[in-house]
C-alpha cells in the first residue's frame, strides 16, 4: 500500500481532535475574572479589563469567583487584595494558582513586601501595589490579552495539526 507509513486516526482520536479544536475556539473569547470586595474598585477594574479587550465577569467573594472559574474558561484573573483582611481573598489566589493557563494580576497593599512575595510565590503574573486609576491596568490587560492570544495560538496549533506516525516495520 502507498500509505503504509502513515497512521490514520482512530475514531476516538478524531473526536478528541474535534473537541480540542472547539476548545481552542472557546479560548479566543478572552474572558477575565475580576474579584474585589469593594464595589467601586471592582467597577474600575472591570472597566480597565474591558478597555484592554476582555469580556469581564465581576464578583465580590471567593465562592462566586470559583463558580465562574468552574463554569467558564478564564484566561485572566484580577484579584484585588487592597484593604482586605488576609483571609478574605487569599484562598482564591491560592486556588487560581492551580488553574493552568491562566494569567493572574494581584492588586495589593502599597508597601507590603510580604504580600508581594506571597503573591509571586502563588504564581501571580503581575503584582500591583496601591492601584489608584484604571489607565495603567488597561495597558496591562491589553498586554495580557496579547500573551493569551499567543498562548492560545500555540496550543491550538499543537492540537490541530497531527503529525503522521510511522508504523513499525515487521
Amino acid at each position: 500500500m502507498a500509505y503504509r507509513d502513515v497512521k490514520t486516526l482512530s475514531v476516538r482520536e478524531q473526536v478528541q481532535l474535534k473537541y480540542a479544536r472547539r476548545a481552542a475556539k472557546l479560548v479566543n473569547v478572552f474572558q477575565c475574572l475580576i474579584v474585589s470586595a469593594d464595589p467601586q474598585r471592582r467597577r474600575m477594574l472591570e472597566r480597565a479589563a474591558a478597555d484592554g479587550g476582555w469580556k469581564t465577569f465581576a464578583c465580590g467573594d471567593t465562592a462566586t469567583a470559583m463558580a465562574h472559574i468552574h463554569r467558564w474558561l478564564m484566561k485572566l484573573a484580577v484579584v484585588d487584595l487592597e484593604a482586605q483582611p488576609p483571609e478574605s481573598l487569599r484562598p482564591l489566589v491560592e486556588q487560581l494558582s492551580a488553574c493552568g493557563g491562566m494569567l493572574s494580576i494581584v492588586c495589593g497593599n502599597e508597601g507590603n513586601v510580604d504580600e508581594e512575595i506571597w503573591a509571586r510565590q502563588r504564581g501571580a503574573w503581575m503584582y500591583l501595589p496601591g492601584v489608584a486609576d484604571s489607565s495603567s491596568i488597561s495597558l496591562l490587560c491589553g498586554e495580557a490579552r496579547q500573551i493569551a492570544e499567543r498562548l492560545s495560538t500555540a496550543v491550538g496549533n499543537q492540537r490541530t495539526t497531527p503529525q503522521p506516525v510511522a508504523l513499525d516495520q515487521e
